[in-house]
């Protein structure tokens, strides 16, 4: 059986680093190295010309490359001494420089000839490593101390990252003895190029890359660029605006505040409540759908509903936004808020591709957090045949210290474009969190998460 793997709860509203954008732009540099070769040749430029193109694109190559090693050797040492150090400000002032020593090593593999997914698990893992060590500075900013559960999770971090620098660091040697990046990258083997190839082994069978989760499991399931849920008529912003004023009970004002036109195409609004709480909100063009919300819970604290309620509000309000049969699969309670994953059910089976995030205010009973994008980017009709076994049989390849606390049967985003019918196993050990998925055909393990809960709870926008 794998590893397991631990899952780290990360910031509201996160500021996280895109893990496709570096894909992208790993893709249009690689481009980008081979038209420049090609064109040189097809214009009839000179010899020379083209060697020197060739060498500049190289030195462009390799300093990406030795400003990723840096990267890593700098986060490898930073991870240590926030272990070593006792000092709430040191580790603040060590979290906050791997957080931006993080964004450093994504320039750099952005920037370098690397085919499409061939270091998801890689760049993922370093993303992912940034916006965990944001969060737990942002923790001390108020003078927290790390809990035993954050050391123990930077220790594991550490020991992954360790790993990744000295695999790394004996690569790049290679390069230092005439190893020619902008060479490699042109010979293809299949659809890979011999660098990517050669790169995508820094990641070795035994190492372990912590998963990171943002409430609950499979909470980021957005799965390709394709919107296949959206339906209905295209609306203007004045019939979106009506959208808004039908969905929040409590509003005073609404102020049209622009459109964004990217995977979505939206109208966005400015809304105050009668509470006085401001809003940001997303509505789509096509079927006048809310998208996202954005705001902040009542400031006094008070909770003038009870939960019972505060789940009524949120399944209510994402039936009304055009989700189907929505169910709530994850909640969490922070401060004054409440917190719920909602996915709707085809054949007993949780759609976990199509989650659904909502975020409560207790005060005031309202929505003050909302994501949908998932859904309706993936939300489909899909052909799902019912398992012909249930959980129960696959249960005995569990680890025999784990205590099973619930079972159900969930479709599984698993890595790109990928989804899975598993049967999902809620289990603890020593009061620890994890969810194990197998496969529902096969009982293969796909899946381990363990959850690790920072100093800020586990938050969901």
């Amino acid at each position: 059986m794998k590893k397991e793997k631990d899952i780290l709860a990360s910031e509201p509203k996160r500021k996280k680093y895109s893990k496709k954008v570096v894909i992208g732009l790993s893709i249009a540099t690689a481009v980008l190295g081979i038209s420049t070769v090609c064109l040189a040749v097809a214009f009839g430029t000179s010899e020379s010309q083209r060697m020197n193109y060739e060498v500049q694109l190289e030195n462009v190559y390799q300093k990406n490359m030795y400003d990723l090693v840096e990267s890593v050797n700098n986060v490898e040492t930073k991870l240590s001494k926030v272990l070593a150090s006792n000092s709430p400000t040191y580790q603040k002032k060590m979290l906050s420089e791997i957080a931006s020593n993080s964004k450093l090593a994504q320039n750099a593999i952005a920037g370098l000839p690397i085919s499409r997914n061939s270091l998801s698990k890689s760049v993922q893992f370093i993303n992912q490593l940034g916006g965990y060590s944001q969060t737990l500075a942002d923790s001390l900013v108020q003078g927290k101390a790390l809990k035993q559960t954050d050391l123990d999770t930077i220790d594991k971090l550490h020991k992954s990252v360790k790993d990744m620098k000295k695999q790394i660091n004996e690569f790049s040697k290679k390069v230092q003895n005439n190893y020619s990046i902008l060479n490699q990258s042109l010979m293809l083997d299949g659809d890979y190029n011999n660098f990517t190839i050669e790169m995508s082994k820094i990641k070795g069978d035994n190492m372990d890359y912590p998963v990171m989760i943002y409430d609950g499991p499979f909470s980021d399931s957005t799965l390709d660029k394709t919107v296949k849920g959206l339906s209905g008529e295209r609306k203007n912003k004045e019939e979106c605006k009506t959208e808004i004023e039908r969905c929040f009970k409590n509003v005073a004002t609404i102020d049209y505040a622009g459109e964004i036109n990217s995977r979505f195409e939206t109208f966005t609004y400015n809304v105050v409540n009668t509470d006085s709480q401001k809003l940001f909100v997303q509505v789509s063009k096509i079927g006048g759908h809310v998208l996202t919300v954005s705001g902040r819970g009542s400031e006094t604290g008070e909770k003038n509903i009870d939960e019972q309620s505060a789940q009524k509000i949120a399944v209510d309000f994402a039936k009304e936004n055009g989700v189907n049969d929505p169910q709530i699969v994850w909640k969490d309670g922070l401060e004054n808020c409440m917190y719920y994953n909602l996915a709707p059910m085809q054949s007993n089976i949780v759609l976990y591709p199509d989650l659904v995030k909502v975020k409560v205010d207790l005060g005031s009973g309202t929505v003050i957090g909302y994501d949908a994008t998932s859904y309706f980017m993936n939300h489909t009709d899909r052909n799902l045949s019912t398992p012909k076994l249930s959980p129960s049989a696959f249960k005995d390849r569990l680890p025999s210290q784990m205590t099973v606390k619930n079972m159900r049967t969930v479709l599984a985003p698993i890595d790109y474009n990928k989804e899975i019918i598993c049967f999902e196993y809620e289990c603890e050990k020593n009061g620890a969190t994890y969810y194990f998925y197998l496969n529902a055909t096969t009982g293969e393990e796909e899946n381990v998460l363990k959850v690790v809960k920072t100093a800020d709870g586990n938050k969901l926008l």
